[in-house]
């Protein structure tokens, strides 16, 4: 008796049709009957009962399904393990860029050089994306900012926080401004992330507009770094980032300290509260606490005089 053999009995089995089942695995349905019958031969059993039309497994039938079941399942894991120990288990990571890319790249460098057979695999979802993601178990780890639907059942380990900046193009009449005060804001366009994806960025920036009494038009949501730097270069309006966010001097932006400013931002990695973590998955939040640390530490470190 032969796995490929019983392979094929369960797919009858499970579709209760010799024809429908010989579709399923792309073979010809002369030849997978011819594969049943050489079972019930060396069983020495019926397996199936042939109606003109359809097909009833034997109570022996039954019972080969159940056990070929159990039987399949387990190669099918025993392959799986054997092709994980050389290509290596997935890591997959949700992450958003403005808020993780300074320390996830050290983070990743340094967990491959002890994990080699990892392969590390990144998303850049929006928080409401990654919190399915986690649920329905797409993803095993997500850097982000722990709100509001993103709490439970999540566990959350704290790794660094930041505070704002205001990013602008440096045509923008704010430009030749050195710091910006709550007063400047005042009439401007507010480029923003939307509510939908970002609903915790949106409420925290609105928010301390209300706080201030600053009066702004909303000019724009975007779902994306990419189509909202697009719209800064474009000069339609300014748009309040954290600290985290990389300008590149390229894109024709600037960025400004504020001198009020919404709370500081905390960033967090994002576990299954279920406790089906992964060793390499806690392995790799501790690469992320270190590289969160280094960061800090670099960033409060005075500047040395030339």
């Amino acid at each position: 008796m032969e796995l490929r053999q019983l392979k094929h009995f369960v797919a009858v089995g499970e579709t209760g049709s010799i024809t429908a089942a010989a579709k399923k695995l792309r073979l010809t349905q002369p030849a997978l009957s011819r594969q049943i019958k050489s079972l019930e031969e060396e069983l020495d059993t019926a397996l199936l009962e042939r109606g003109a039309h359809s097909i009833q497994l034997t109570p022996a039938g039954e019972i080969l399904l159940a056990e070929a079941r159990k039987l399949v399942k387990f190669s099918d894991a025993m392959i799986e393990k054997v092709k994980s120990s050389t290509v290596g288990e997935p890591l997959r990571v949700g992450y958003a860029p403005s808020l993780a890319g300074e320390f996830l790249s050290v983070a990743i460098e340094r967990f491959t050089q002890f994990h080699p057979r990892v392969r590390v695999s990144l998303y850049d979802w929006s928080s409401a994306e990654m919190r399915a993601g986690l649920e329905n178990g797409k993803l095993d780890l997500i850097l982000a900012a722990p709100c509001v639907g993103l709490l439970e059942p999540i566990k959350w380990i704290s790794l660094r926080s930041y505070g704002w900046q205001l990013a602008m193009s440096a045509n923008h009449a704010l430009a030749g401004k050195q710091r910006i005060t709550a007063g400047d804001l005042d009439g401007q366009k507010l480029l923003l992330y939307d509510r939908e994806h970002y609903p915790d960025y949106w409420d925290r920036i609105t928010g301390f507009f209300k706080e201030h009494q600053i009066q702004a038009k909303i000019a724009g949501e975007f779902d994306g770094v990419s189509s909202l730097t697009a719209a800064l270069e474009g000069n339609l309006g300014i748009a309040l980032l954290a600290e985290s966010s990389r300008i590149d001097p390229r894109q024709r932006l600037i960025t400004r300290p504020l001198d009020a400013e919404p709370s500081r931002i905390d960033v967090a990695a994002g576990l299954p509260a279920d406790n089906r973590t992964s060793a390499q998955v806690l392995a790799f939040v501790e690469e992320l606490k270190h590289a969160a640390a280094d960061l800090s530490r670099h960033s409060a470190a005075p500047e040395s005089s030339p």
